[in-house]
């Protein structure tokens, strides 16, 4: 009988969130993976996403491009070591965010040499406003939202490509700016839809939860 995988069943979605479960099937392989900090792993992804950063911003394409992967790969380790060797705690939930919500700032600012400030500001606004409302729904009972073109897995991606396309003299980043802000748009519409339907539902469900128990009593 075949061992059963201990990743939850990947369901299609729009966005690559989901994808990290796949690059977990390889670093579970890593020896003495169970003995690392996933509070340590969040502090140390602040070094590859401030590298990304500073690379960006200097034209340095294949610095950006293993900086990003560094910290696709630190994070992965992060949730994987915390989620399947029973070391989640209320700090590392913190910890878990911080680094990529202050790099995510330094990563889309870094790309003022290279695209219209104006756009780049949008662009900080809108990536703020994803996280946002990534999570407001935890304020009213539901759960976070990952759904949508440009999360924080889909810009470190589509960053990734840029990179790339820049290292083969590629003038991409003044089309692919706007780009990402019209996918952070659609993104900030799909999660506060997604929120609202299951809050809804959890709405609709109380009064027949309260049913029930009268009944029982």
């Amino acid at each position: 009988m075949s061992k059963q995988s201990p990743n939850p069943a990947i369901k299609p979605d729009l966005g690559l969130y989901q994808t990290k479960y796949l690059l977990r099937n390889v670093l579970r392989n890593i020896p003495g993976v169970g003995q690392l900090s996933p509070n340590l792993l969040s502090i140390a992804a602040l070094g590859p996403g401030m590298l990304a950063a500073v690379f960006l911003f200097e034209g340095y394409w294949l610095g950006a491009i293993l900086s990003i992967l560094g910290r696709m790969v630190i994070n992965t380790l992060d949730g994987l070591v915390a989620e399947e060797f029973n070391k989640k705690s209320q700090i590392g939930g913190y910890l878990n965010r911080l680094p990529g919500e202050f790099t995510d700032i330094l990563i889309v600012l870094s790309l003022y040499p290279h695209a219209s400030m104006h756009w780049v500001l949008a662009l900080i606004i809108l990536t703020g406003w994803v996280q946002i409302f990534g999570l407001l729904g935890l304020a009213a009972g539901g759960s976070s939202q990952s759904v949508g073109p440009c999360g924080q897995t889909d810009r470190l991606a589509i960053l990734l490509i840029g990179a790339l396309l820049a290292l083969f003299k590629v003038d991409v980043w003044p089309t692919l700016v706007p780009l990402m802000c019209a996918g952070c748009t659609l993104t900030i519409g799909l999660r506060i839809f997604r929120s609202i339907r299951e809050i809804h539902g959890l709405d609709q469900a109380k009064p027949e939860t309260i049913k029930q128990d009268a009944v029982i009593e």
